[in-house]
């Protein structure tokens, strides 16, 4: 097999055989269209099962004597509810039993609440203005490199103070800014007496550096002076925009910016914005609740699981995206950082990676989840709170991998069963001896499979293709969701359907992971190349029938399906072929398939796509010269003029050699 990295004619082709690997280079996204009918899925019963069944596993520790949790599962393109489970332990948790309107502590998970908050006040249009031009207390700081302990010869210092005026809203929100993690909340020096201080090797600190506010022992929140008064004494972690550090501070920082902007609070914005637009009517982001709170030793024991501590103050499609997306990267391979996410990389079973958008929080001994699968449309949250001595948190991470695992993989293989059933199919332009054969594609890889495209009489994909023989490419291809979508009215007016919905075509390549030089380069970077007519000749199109019984495909052109199938319900009916009247008027003029020189444009493009290869990358091969040569003399082609010089220069080397 020949290995390449450029694309070429109306696809970018496969170079490796389907069952050689399954380590291929696929486009970022979902391998298939997110599932419609998850909820209906035996896939989900049967996972469920697993899950129920799983919860008499003692190894596991679910179903403990100290901690009470809940969970569920939801599907945002149903917008529905797919499973829900509830634990309530034999020990007084402040409710009779735990079940949906539990109010459980969310901690850390809020910073979702947060951005999502300024994103809909606000917007990311501001992520790239300093705090200082909002926080004045930051503004016009003068260091300088005075002071004890201060090097006189130095001229520059980022050592000892954050420099405020680098440090951007974006950076707080996805904690990049490298500022401090706390101002007071981990002081150890309002928890340590002397004696106990002494005992870990610590001096006795003066009373002024002792903290008053927002730490455990100190009973109450800092105001907003405080709150500056100790941030601004502590080190930064990292320069601005270096390396992830996790930071409490630079919400409260963010939160500040957000009610100068807009004038009102974060506490008003999340309320209003979020809480009451999703019905949360139980939930507060301020108050405590009367009743109806989860608190492992009843009502006595809330401070001491932390349910009543104070912790003080703290959007469209296409920002929604922007939020959805990884800024800054950890030292492992598996994880980044969003605004506020923790991000993981997964690995499926069909061997593709995709993102996991999780934020957790602790808050006293209640420890929360939530995980979000955006190429799956699905999520779930995991709520837990037990008593002192409970090691919660093991709860919370054993419900976060149980879900991970069971429901992901159920999730990947319901997208790829109805991709099936939507798009698989003979495509086919009688009047032009077309067609295209589009398949599910193997168990264990992502994206449909092309598995043959024929235009006017030849083979362009498939085990016959001319481009196997010459460029060592055109045994398949596949296709990938681009989220690209057209959405219409239904004919009566009472609704709207997907009636398009975009695909990229792409090649495939085997990875090799630990060299510098990256075979699934081209992947991305040829997405769009090359065009015919403003076309790109990787875009794929379906137009979706509004009664869910047509499919058609365009590829830049349109034909219908053969097997007109109805979605989802079995057993399909029998084959119908268009007539040549009907699939000529599914064809498009101006980027059809039957165009009279179609297959004089592949080879072009091959010859195009052959000498860019050769000469960006410095290949030397006579035998690619003289394949390229033999193919302009047979088909009498045209050369572009910018080619021309490179195709003469071709001829004599040739030529050269063949006198030799």
């Amino acid at each position: 097999m020949i290995p390449t990295s450029r694309v070429l004619g109306p696809l970018m082709l496969a170079t490796t055989v389907l069952a050689t690997s399954s380590n291929t280079c696929a486009l970022a996204g979902p391998g298939f269209p997110s599932p419609s009918h998850l909820s209906n899925s035996s896939l989900l019963s049967s996972a469920i099962a697993k899950f129920e069944k799983s919860l008499q596993d003692a190894q596991l520790g679910l179903q403990r004597n100290d901690s009470a949790w809940a969970v569920s599962l939801f599907s945002s393109k149903e917008n529905k509810t797919l499973y829900e489970r509830y634990y309530t332990p034999p020990i007084d948790v402040g409710v009779s039993k735990v079940g949906p309107d539990s109010i459980f502590r969310v901690g850390s998970v809020s910073k979702v609440f947060s951005v999502w908050s300024f994103l809909i006040e606000v917007g990311d249009e501001y992520f790239n203005d300093p705090i200082t031009k909002y926080v004045p207390e930051l503004a016009n700081l003068t260091w300088g490199c005075s002071g004890k302990g201060a090097n006189p010869q130095e001229v520059y210092n980022d050592i000892d103070h954050v420099r405020w005026e680098e440090v951007t809203l974006g950076e707080l929100a996805s904690h990049a800014a490298g500022i401090p993690r706390d101002p007071t909340f981990n002081d150890l020096g309002a928890q340590l007496d002397s004696y106990s201080a002494a005992a870990l090797g610590f001096p006795t600190l003066p009373k002024a550096e002792v903290p008053v506010c927002g730490a455990p022992a100190a009973n109450r929140t800092c105001t907003r002076s405080e709150l500056f008064s100790y941030l601004l004494k502590q080190h930064p972690a990292y320069p601005t925009a270096y390396s992830p550090s996790y930071s409490n501070a630079a919400y409260t920082l963010l939160g500040y910016a957000q009610q100068a902007i807009t004038g009102t609070s974060v506490e008003d914005a999340i309320t209003n914005n979020i809480m009451g637009a999703l019905g949360m009517s139980h939930s507060s982001f301020h108050d405590i609740p009367s009743s109806g709170g989860v608190i492992p030793g009843g009502a006595g024991a809330a401070t001491e699981v932390g349910w009543d501590e104070d912790l003080g103050p703290t959007s469209p499609a296409a920002q929604t995206r922007r939020w959805l997306k990884p800024l800054m990267q950890t030292g492992y391979l598996s994880t980044a950082v969003g605004a506020p996410w923790e991000i993981r990389y997964l690995t499926l079973p069909t061997a593709r990676t995709t993102q996991l958008y999780t934020k957790q929080g602790d808050e006293g001994t209640y420890h929360a989840a939530l995980v979000l699968s955006p190429e799956h449309d699905l999520g779930w949250v995991v709520l837990t709170a037990g008593t002192p001595t409970a090691d919660v948190a093991s709860v919370r991470e054993t419900l976060m991998n149980s879900f991970g695992t069971l429901f992901l993989p159920v999730a990947e293989q319901q997208a790829a069963d109805e991709a099936k059933s939507n798009f698989a199919g003979s495509y086919v332009d009688e009047a032009t001896n077309s067609s295209v054969t589009v398949q599910a594609g193997h168990s264990n890889s992502p994206g449909l499979l092309v598995s043959s495209l024929i235009s006017r009489g030849v083979q362009v994909v498939g085990p016959e293709s001319p481009l196997v023989q010459v460029y060592g490419v055109g045994q398949y291809a596949r296709l990938y969701p681009s989220n690209l979508r057209a959405t219409s009215v239904s004919k009566d007016g009472s609704g709207t359907y997907d009636s398009r919905l975009g695909f990229r075509a792409t090649y495939f390549n085997e990875t090799e992971p630990n060299q510098v030089q990256d075979p699934c380069l081209s992947s991305w970077t040829a997405i769009g190349a090359p065009t015919y007519g403003q076309v790109a000749l990787d875009d794929w199109v379906f137009g979706m029938g509004e009664d869910e019984l047509d499919c058609m495909l365009r590829l830049p052109y349109r034909c219908t399906r053969q097997d007109q199938a109805p979605r989802r319900l079995p057993p399909r009916p029998r084959p119908i072929r268009p007539t040549r009247q009907q699939a000529h008027q599914h064809s498009h003029p101006d980027i059809c398939l039957c165009h009279d020189q179609i297959d004089e444009i592949y080879v072009k493009y091959l010859i195009i796509w052959q000498v860019e290869l050769a000469e960006q990358v410095g290949v030397n091969s006579l035998d690619a010269m003289a394949k390229v040569v033999q193919l302009i003399q047979e088909w009498e082609l045209q050369v572009p003029l910018w080619l021309q010089p490179i195709i003469e220069r071709w001829v004599g080397i040739l030529q050269s050699h063949s006198g030799q």
